[in-house]
């Protein structure tokens, strides 16, 4: 929200309150204290003269520490003993005290006037009890207790008598003032007994409020002022608070570089405000400190050349000096190859030392700035310098599997005793540092696996003061061998040859694997090399792996190559029908399989959704019961079991419609159909052996209609108005002819 911007004050709270306990007191009963039933006032008879009065009492405790506006009470009237006498009830407010009986009734204080009501008995009679509410409040009360009852000069007179109903209501509107704010915070600083410095000219300020009533329609208000100038204090207008907090931001010009000030918060809900909160301080430092701190160092020098000082791995420290800025309280540092970091000074305006350990050699530098009170940042210093390179080196080898290799390692560490290294992250090993500040390390790699390993050497002096680590990789040739497959692609059963060609002298003899099968083993040729032959039985790409192995059983890698067999559908034709529309319904057909790519000795096949079929013969017969589109799926199936990919053959197949003919619409004219009026339709099917005719009008259900011996079906159809008839014809066996459609006009 904008600071400043005001909202409408807070609703009152409003409470609804039963009785708590009510009682009915009767002089026919004077020792009792009567709870159940209604509540009776004033005389009644029955077989005897009764005289009574009724005392309800409310739980006031929640209201204290409150503003009570408003409080009504409605007493419901459930009869009246004689409506022609006038309405005489009183409400009374009685001195406290324990059991209420006739014998025992307490003292009646003051009288309640009631708001005017001319209906015999209302449910509306009301009361207005703020004000000894109230006054029994500001006595400490808890409770607060009422009797009703006729005035004394009608006491006794029957005719006054009046009903109540013991559920009364108590109705309340009142405001609970608002908790003074808590948790006030200055920017990033919590408030507290401390005085932080702050670097900014309009720090933001907040604070939560609280209030019991809830925070709808709540605010709060900020006060600002200058420590040694309180009569300056500012408060801007009240703040939305429904979120439950307040957030706002010093005014504009009120803060100096130097000056202290401070500010509280208190909550408004219209009604009633808060205390103030305890002023929160601060100091204001606008001003950033000048001078860049001065960098120093024991152990490496300024803008050092090679070799260097120190090492990599090796601590060394640096020294920061405010140089003069006695506003500079710690300092931020970092630099390449060593980790960032801050440390405070040893005083004001004072110096620090820290202590970094650089991961990397060659020429780097480290940069520092000085930080004041408020976090307020100097200009940078940097310092140069060069770290000794301690990592040993390494002159390495060209390895191949099943070949010792011999890497020789330099110490560049003063005073190393050993060399340590690791084989891709395995045992750590040791080697003693020769005089000649070298050490040889032999391999040899006779398994095939990966290629590329890491080793990761060091070296330790006397002390045990580790040097820099070099993370030497490096390739192990696997020697594997080259593979080729001829012809790369082909059928399934097609005869595959694969010849490998060894990258290493001494071979003897192959493992070679293809696909899931299991490795297996042959000798080489006298030129080292390696010719099989596979014939896939199984579709798809398959992988041909092929390791050679020498006289020594050293095993190469892995060559790889691969092959691909595929499994062709079959061909389909037919002379009978082809794509475009031919045959009839219930008209065979021929079908002719052929598999030119891949031997098979039988077919399976299935016409649209019908089973599927095995035929071990070329050619199948085949009669369509309906016209239209037909699919035709065929799939060979080899000697082995296997079955070919599948051939989908699409044709179409002519219908055969009746002719339908009718009298009312006679070729050439005139039409004498009329609405209301039947017509009459003659069909004669061309499908042969059709023995019932279906027709419909629209979208309505088909109507069956036999076929005479005449070989026609005859049926009448009476039209409202113009109608578009469907016909067919269909065979005992199920056999559809295809469908006539015409539409009809019917003259008005």
């Amino acid at each position: 929200m904008v600071p400043g911007t005001a909202h409408a004050a807070q609703p009152p709270s409003s409470a609804l309150l039963s009785p708590a306990k009510w009682v009915t007191t009767d002089s026919k009963q004077p020792s009792t204290s009567i709870t159940t039933g209604d509540a009776r006032v004033g005389a009644w008879r029955d077989d005897k003269h009764h005289l009574g009065k009724t005392y309800l009492t409310f739980d006031i405790a929640r209201f204290q520490g409150t503003q009570l506006f408003t409080a009504s009470l409605r007493t419901p009237e459930k009869a009246a003993n004689d409506c022609t006498r006038p309405r005489s009830t009183q409400l009374w407010v009685v001195r406290p005290q324990g059991q209420i009986t006739w014998d025992n009734q307490p003292q009646e204080l003051a009288d309640v006037a009631a708001n005017p009501n001319q209906d015999c008995v209302t449910p509306w009679l009301t009361w207005n009890v703020a004000e000894p509410i109230k006054q029994a409040l500001e006595q400490g009360s808890t409770e607060i207790t009422f009797a009703l009852r006729i005035a004394e000069q009608f006491q006794g007179d029957t005719a006054y008598g009046r009903t109540y109903d013991p559920a009364a209501v108590l109705s309340t509107t009142f405001n609970t003032p608002p908790g003074t704010p808590t948790d006030l915070m200055l920017d990033i600083h919590n408030c507290g007994s401390t005085t932080p410095f702050v670097a900014s000219p309009q720090p933001r300020v907040r604070a939560i409020v609280h209030d019991a009533d809830g925070t709808y329609g709540l605010e709060g208000r900020f006060a600002f002022w200058p420590v040694d100038a309180p009569e300056q204090r500012v408060e801007p207008a009240p703040l939305w608070a429904g979120s439950g907090s307040i957030d706002s931001y010093f005014p504009a010009g009120m803060v100096k570089d130097g000056g202290t000030y401070a500010f509280a918060a208190r909550t408004e809900d219209g009604s009633a405000n808060s205390e103030w909160s305890a002023p929160c301080r601060f100091t204001a430092d606008l001003t950033a400190p000048k001078n860049a701190p001065k960098i120093s160092s024991t152990t490496y020098r300024e803008d050092g050349a090679p070799p260097g000082d120190g090492g990599e791995g090796l601590p060394g420290d640096f020294t920061f000096d405010a140089n003069g800025d006695t506003d500079v309280v710690a300092f931020e540092y970092d630099g390449i190859g060593i980790e960032a970091g801050r440390v405070t000074a040893d005083a004001p305006g004072g110096k620090a030392t820290v202590t970094v350990t650089p991961r990397t050699d060659g020429p780097t530098y480290i940069q520092a700035r000085g930080i004041d009170r408020a976090g307020l940042r100097s200009p940078s210093a940097s310092y140069r310098y060069w770290v000794r390179t301690t990592a040993p080196s390494v002159e390495t080898p060209w390895l191949e599997i099943g070949v010792p290799a011999e890497f020789v390692f330099t110490a560049n560490q003063d005073g190393a005793t050993r060399f340590v290294h690791q084989l891709d992250g395995g045992e750590e090993k040791s080697l003693p540092v020769g005089e000649d500040r070298k050490a040889r390390l032999t391999l040899t790699f006779t398994e095939p696996g990966a290629e590329r390993h890491t080793l990761k050497i060091w070296t330790v002096d006397g002390a045990g003061t580790k040097s820099g680590i070099v993370d030497h990789t490096f390739n192990v040739e696997q020697m594997r061998p080259e593979v080729e497959v001829s012809p790369w692609s082909g059928v399934v059963g097609q005869k595959r040859t694969i010849t490998a060609t060894p990258w290493r002298e001494n071979v003897v003899s192959y493992v070679y694997k293809v696909g899931s099968g299991a490795e297996q083993q042959a000798p080489a040729a006298e030129d080292g090399s390696l010719t099989f032959e596979y014939t896939p039985t199984t579709k798809g790409r398959h992988k041909v792996l092929v390791a050679s192995v020498n006289a020594a059983g050293i095993r190469s890698g892995w060559g790889e190559a691969s092959l691909s067999a595929s499994t062709p559908a079959p061909d389909v034709t037919s002379n009978d029908y082809r794509y475009e529309p031919a045959g009839a319904p219930g008209q065979a057909g021929t079908f002719t399989f052929s598999s030119p790519q891949i031997p098979v000795v039988s077919y399976r096949y299935r016409f649209d959704d019908e089973p599927w079929q095995t035929t071990t013969a070329t050619q199948i017969q085949w009669a369509p019961r309906n016209p239209g589109h037909h699919y035709l799926y065929v799939r060979g199936v080899t000697e082995s079991g296997l079955e070919t990919d599948e051939r989908s053959y699409l044709f179409q197949v002519k219908p055969l419609p009746p002719t339908v003919t009718s009298p009312q619409y006679p070729d050439g004219g005139p039409i004498t159909a009329r609405p209301g009026q039947p017509v009459e339709f003659v069909v004669t099917p061309a499908l042969p052996g059709s023995h019932e005719v279906l027709w419909y009008i629209s979208f309505n259900t088909p109507q069956v209609v036999p076929v005479g011996e005449d070989g026609k079906a005859r049926f009448t159809y009476t039209p409202a108005g113009a109608f578009e008839m469907t016909v067919s014809s269909r065979t005992p066996d199920g056999i559809v002819s295809g469908e006539v459609r015409r539409t009809y006009q019917v003259p008005q």
